[in-house]
């Protein structure tokens, strides 16, 4: 198959070592950083080719960016030039220990419990990890009175461009203290629905692993907190006038609403599913060629206006892999197989056209077409490709 063999040759150019470990970064010209977004993505990729490096590159993971208290840096950097770049880019957001002082969404959970669920016993080492990080967010970042985390940087959102937080400032200087923060007046408490999404897939995903390694006791624990989320996610995030997931700022009390591809993901979660706003989110957003996030050329993170989709048109609209990898887990979760391998071809042919990129124009003539190959996201679909294979 052409896109396989593509993303085995490719790769190899996306790892880096760095203190004994080994990693993939999700950029060529980036630096050399391990990120748990970009690492736990990798791993998702690497389970569909060779599962034994998956579960290397997530042991890599954890053991690089895995505090004492189990919450996981969103990064950590190799050497004093990584950090002095990565700096320049971010701001001062790394402790004397390399790692960076935020979080991420628990991606690196999710892939854990996949891994745990495939290889069973040789992989609890992970299970037990992922475990520790989801505690560690149940026990850090849920401010009082509230079922659902909150992340105080958006950098922590995994998506850090959304237009929501253009005119936030982060809460680091409240020591990342949800309570704290919220005692400040700050205005960046976000609970957010893709941060909030993959928390609750992966409580659901350990959930099921511990289930068949015969623990039950952590079973429960997880299954309870994760209908707990779930229930959250609906009551406080679900913005019923557009059919879909929208974050609240709980530093002012106030919905930050824009329709956006990650405010699908929630749909994903088999906790929400017969809760019946997932099957309206799907009707609404995820219709090929026909909803605005999802236009001829592929899934966008918002919403496509029609002048933006001309050839040569200024907009920061654009077609974008992860917003093809939320909603393909979406639809295979909702049923919807054929739309979801539409999700699938679409970015696989994406890819072999226009080259492997971050991003792509929403119309079909392409600035960045045809230049260097310069990005892991679109590899994801190896994954997708790998999920519509699984029963049920």
């Amino acid at each position: 198959m052409e896109f396989e063999s593509r993303c085995r040759e490719l790769l190899p150019s996306f790892a880096r070592s760095a203190d004994g470990l080994a990693f993939h970064v999700d950029s060529r010209s980036g630096p050399d950083v391990l990120s748990s977004w970009t690492s736990a993505h990798a791993a998702l990729v690497l389970s569909a080719l060779d599962p034994g490096a998956a579960t290397a590159e997530l042991r890599a993971l954890y053991r690089a960016c895995q505090r004492s208290d189990g919450l996981v840096a969103g990064e950590r950097v190799g050497d004093a030039k990584a950090r002095a770049r990565r700096q320049a880019e971010v701001g001062p957001l790394f402790g004397e220990d390399d790692r960076s002082i935020l979080i991420a969404p628990p991606v690196a959970a999710f892939a854990a419990a996949r891994l745990a669920g495939i290889q069973g016993t040789p992989a609890r080492d992970l299970l037990e990890c992922a475990t520790r990080e989801l505690d560690a967010i149940w026990g850090h970042r849920l401010p009082p009175d509230t079922p659902l985390p909150v992340i105080l940087h958006p950098l922590e959102s995994g998506w850090a461009r959304s237009a929501l937080f253009d005119e936030l400032r982060s809460a680091s200087a409240c020591q990342l203290d949800p309570e704290r923060a919220l005692r400040a007046g700050h205005a960046f408490v976000i609970e957010d629905p893709l941060f909030c999404g993959w928390l609750l897939l992966a409580l659901e995903a350990c959930s099921q692993a511990w289930e068949k390694l015969g623990d039950t006791t952590v079973c429960l624990k997880l299954r309870i907190r994760s209908e707990m989320i779930a229930e959250g996610v609906a009551s406080r995030l679900w913005w019923d006038e557009q059919d879909v997931y929208a974050a609240w700022n709980r530093g002012r009390q106030s919905a930050l609403r824009a329709v956006t591809a990650g405010g699908l993901l929630p749909a994903a979660a088999k906790s929400l599913i017969e809760e019946g706003t997932p099957k309206r989110a799907v009707d609404r957003h995820l219709r090929p060629g026909v909803s605005p996030l999802w236009v001829a050329q592929g899934l966008s993170q918002r919403p496509v206006q029609r002048d933006e989709r001309q050839p040569r048109a200024a907009s920061a609209a654009a077609i974008s892999p992860l917003a093809h990898f939320w909603a393909h887990l979406v639809l295979v979760r909702a049923d919807r197989l054929a739309d979801a391998r539409v999700a699938r071809t679409a970015l696989e042919s994406l890819a072999l056209a226009r080259g492997f990129h971050a991003e792509y124009a929403a119309s079909d003539e392409d600035p960045g077409a045809g230049g260097p190959d310069d990005s892991l996201w679109p590899a994801l679909a190896l994954e997708m490709r790998a999920r519509e294979a699984e029963p049920g």
